[in-house]
């Protein structure tokens, strides 16, 4: 059994409203870890998972999400689907 994020693997799109402007949709800006450093966006998936402060066991990928009415922007944790 494995889990993948239906954002990283483009098996869906996102369809969130803004919670400051109301806004629709949030604009997907990629995976947390990605901003880590220059090197994140290279690094295994799993690995930069082990250390990002988030349970793997929960299925979860952390995703930055932006408003591009107002600018606002936040960490948003997408489902994994079992694939």
């Amino acid at each position: 059994m494995t889990f993948e994020c239906p954002l990283c693997n483009s098996f869906a799109a996102i369809q969130l409203v803004c919670h400051i402007c109301e806004s629709i949709p949030l604009v997907d800006q990629g995976r947390e870890a990605d901003f880590y450093d220059d090197y994140s966006p290279y690094e295994p998936i799993e690995s930069v998972k082990q250390n990002d402060g988030y349970q793997d066991n929960a299925h979860e990928c952390p995703h930055v999400l932006a408003c591009p009415t107002c600018g606002m922007s936040d960490v948003y944790l997408i489902e994994e689907w079992m694939t």
